[in-house]
């Protein structure tokens, strides 16, 4: 009988001394935590800025002006929304002013005005007050988002397919320049300071000279996909997403560089790689950390996840290093803007009138 026990003793040992030499430790996982914050119920939420440690939002479908004052974790600690002109003015785009720090400036589409408000961020409950009135000229109609560029705004006029330069000190000086459907976004490139817009439905891009006023439209490669709508200045260049279709989103955006020439990036990872991208934002870090944040939207693709992706890019900017994908717990909800800061990440959820928010990312 012990002789037969002698191997298994042996092999006990052997399997025991094997065992003995592979470790176990616990593995750092750094992930955000992401929460929904309630807002007032709305059918569109829609644009997003911030001021001090206030969440200001548009909502669209009733002109809703909302409030929320965050902690640092970006908690929603008090809400109230405001009644801009009228429940159908459709108020839109939001940007915050260099020239009146601390102001905002705003679009009501339907009422075809730029409006400059002091939000009034010392008191959540305390109305925004009216500073200054500008009316679209005519034709131009629908005006979407907004951007202060110095003492000129850039506006892009969506309903008559054209973008406005108007000078808010003068608004008598203006000029109109006709695009293709839709105008959505207009940003300036950083190098040779041309102003460029998104045209989603046309899968274009139009380039405008503000020195000579000529405009040439850019064609988006039908390889890397269809309907650029975010759109920024960044790092060497202008940054676009592409949507992609009502069935498929192709998980591309794009850079042109000072020579319009475009570098598309494809994202990689099983939920990336067909991401439908609607916006995006560099972290507020990003020459140090290289980040760019892309929101993927269910807002045409009833299929589409919408979810937050990470992209860090190597130094040079011209390569992908690092992608990781953050999904918005509740889905269809047609997520559509995003706002980095210093210690989060805000989102909003367009249909389901909430601001979400990924804390420690």
């Amino acid at each position: 009988m012990m002789m037969k026990l002698i191997p298994c003793l042996i092999a006990l040992l052997f399997i025991h001394s094997i065992v003995a030499k592979i470790s176990i430790t616990q593995v750092h996982v750094d992930l955000p935590y992401i929460y929904e914050n309630q807002l007032p119920l709305a059918q569109q939420t829609h644009e997003m800025v911030k001021v001090d440690n206030i969440v200001l939002i548009s909502q669209l479908s009733n002109s809703v002006f909302v409030k929320v004052q965050v902690n640092e974790h970006g908690f929603a600690e008090e809400v109230a929304g405001f009644q801009i002109a009228n429940p159908n003015a459709n108020l839109h785009g939001l940007a915050n002013s260099t020239c009146y720090p601390g102001w905002v400036w705003l679009t009501l589409e339907a009422d075809n005005k730029l409006v400059l408000i002091d939000p009034k961020v010392k008191s959540v409950t305390e109305a925004p007050e009216v500073i200054k009135i500008i009316k679209v000229p005519q034709p131009g109609s629908g005006p979407h988002y907004i951007g202060e560029y110095g003492e000129n705004l850039w506006v892009s006029l969506k309903e008559s397919y054209q973008v406005l330069r108007i000078n808010h000190e003068n608004p008598n000086d203006y000029n109109i320049y006709e695009g293709v459907k839709h105008p959505i976004f207009v940003a300036q490139h950083p190098i040779n300071r041309m102003f460029y817009s998104s045209e989603d439905d046309s899968s274009r891009i139009m380039k405008i000279n503000p020195g000579n006023n000529i405009t040439t439209q850019i064609d988006i490669d039908p390889s890397a996909g269809t309907t650029p709508v975010g759109m920024i200045s960044g790092p060497k260049g202008i940054w676009f997403t592409l949507l992609g279709s009502d069935k498929a989103g192709t998980g591309t955006f794009g850079f042109i560089d000072r020579d319009d020439n475009i570098v598309y990036h494809k994202l990689k990872s099983p939920l990336g790689k067909d991401a439908a991208l609607l916006h995006l934002k560099f972290d507020v870090n990003y020459e140090i950390n290289h980040k760019l944040y892309l929101l993927s939207s269910s807002i045409i693709n009833p299929n589409a996840l919408d979810m937050v992706i990470r992209v860090t890019f190597y130094k040079d900017w011209k390569k992908i290093k690092d992608e990781e994908v953050f999904l918005i717990p509740t889905q269809q909800c047609k997520a559509h803007r995003l706002l980095p800061t210093g210690h989060n990440l805000f989102v909003t959820g367009l249909t389901t009138s909430k601001l979400i928010t990924l804390i420690n990312f």
